[in-house]
């Protein structure tokens, strides 16, 4: 299992969450477009295109996703670099899908991932 992941415009949006899946096996990376922020349900970008397709933001650079990184700090690099919105998610043991939201925000990934196996949350069978 790599110990990184680099997010480059190249990479699709489904490989990209099988690599964080692998990574952090009982959490979810969704890739929206920004105008989904505030919604409640949300529609994700199609997993067949890349990020250089629907990125809107201004940098030409890529994000390394480690598992040191805070949740919060990977979502902000994703709009601020990006300009698409994502979101770290979590499945509880009833099914139940969730967003990260605050004192999980704070988390690293690791931690986050942790957190969500100690509390019984599902692993992601597929990406």
């Amino acid at each position: 299992m790599a110990t990184e992941i680099s997010v480059t415009g190249n990479k699709k949006i489904g490989t990209l969450q099988k690599e964080f899946h692998e990574k952090f096996p009982y959490l979810r990376l969704g890739i929206f477009p920004l105008s989904e922020k505030r919604k409640k349900t949300k529609t994700p970008f199609s997993s067949d295109l890349t990020i250089a397709t629907v990125r809107k933001g201004k940098s030409s650079g890529d994000i390394t996703i480690t598992g040191n990184k805070l949740v919060k700090t990977l979502e902000h690099e994703f709009e601020e670099d990006f300009g698409i919105y994502a979101q770290v998610c979590y499945t509880e043991k009833d099914g139940s899908r969730y967003y990260t939201t605050g004192t999980a925000d704070g988390l690293t990934l690791t931690a986050c991932n942790k957190a969500c196996e100690a509390k019984g949350c599902k692993k992601n069978v597929k990406a």
